[in-house]
């Protein structure tokens, strides 16, 4: 895994610019939420931003 990227979990608290591994791929968090099944970074694009660097 990518340093600075932690795996994505359901339950957790997340700040903006926190950065996340799900499925094989990484994400930054752009807005402070819990996680949820409903709101993971590969289906939530109001909330997770793929991360290009």
């Amino acid at each position: 895994m990518a340093a600075g990227f932690s795996d994505w979990k359901v339950n957790r608290q997340y700040a903006e610019n926190d950065r996340v591994v799900h499925l094989g791929k990484q994400y930054r968090c752009l807005v402070t939420h819990k996680s949820n099944s409903a709101t993971n970074p590969a289906t939530t694009v109001k909330m997770w931003q793929r991360y290009a660097g």
